[in-house]
């Protein structure tokens, strides 16, 4: 279990208005993935330079998914039931 927090609003037009920007640093500054890298790497479990390499093939298999994904053609409106289950 990871237990953060949503930094930004819950969709484009949520200005965020509810939440200080202090708040919003302090959280920023407690990112679950950030203080992970820095305790792998106090322990001496994974290098910096191969916590860097993950990081780099993990941006890259995400990029490469999102590039797929935009030159798929939209599917059929004849599949829009399918694997829909209520």
């Amino acid at each position: 279990v990871a237990n953060t927090y949503r930094v930004m609003g819950h969709c484009k037009s949520d200005a965020n208005r509810y939440r200080s920007r202090d708040e919003i640093t302090l959280w920023k500054e407690r990112c679950p993935i950030k203080r992970m890298r820095s305790y792998l790497e106090e322990k001496g479990t994974f290098p910096s330079q191969e916590l860097n390499a993950m990081e780099t093939k993990a941006k890259e298999d995400i990029e490469r998914a999102v590039e797929f994904a935009q030159s798929c053609p939209y599917p059929s409106l004849d599949t829009i039931s399918d694997d829909v289950y209520g």
